[in-house]
């Protein structure tokens, strides 16, 4: 992740938590989110290597479906404001909720807690940019994409 991309998301979760709003969603592309030299962010407690299983099971994906956009969907501060917390994912896919499923639980060590297809999109949600900037996901979704939410506990 990117300077531009952490000033981004810090100015807009501290705003949000000093205004009480809580309405906005964030994402990120996995791969600026999911970086392992990368220690300003955490996913499912996983800071740094940890991150690898997770890449692995997001390659597994795309391996087999090509189409696929994978985003992190960010939660929250922590750590005093050092580090940004996630622990679900967002997937964009032309595959079956079925071969979602199979990809993600074939991992003994880091199954998800759920997974299941978004239906609800009635939150504000953005995506981060490389350059900081706000991306309505309207502007995300392909012809012939479902999308889906895998969540760690």
């Amino acid at each position: 992740m990117n300077s531009l991309q952490k000033g981004s998301i810090l100015t807009l979760l501290k705003t949000d938590e000093m205004s009480s709003n809580y309405t906005n969603n964030y994402w990120f592309s996995y791969k600026d989110y999911l970086d392992p030299a990368d220690d300003f962010t955490d996913f499912c407690c996983e800071c740094l290597e940890g991150k690898h299983e997770y890449i692995a099971l997001i390659e597994n994906l795309i391996n087999k479906d090509k189409t696929a956009k994978i985003f992190v969907q960010v939660y929250g501060l922590d750590n005093k404001d050092k580090v940004i917390t996630a622990d679900t994912l967002i997937i964009f896919s032309k595959l079956s909720l079925v071969e979602i499923k199979q990809i993600f639980n074939e991992p003994k060590d880091i199954f998800p807690s759920d997974i299941g297809e978004e239906t609800d999109f009635s939150q504000p949600t953005f995506m981060i940019g490389d350059n900081g900037e706000l991306i309505s996901i309207t502007e995300l979704s392909h012809e012939g994409q479902r999308v889906y939410y895998c969540w760690w506990d």
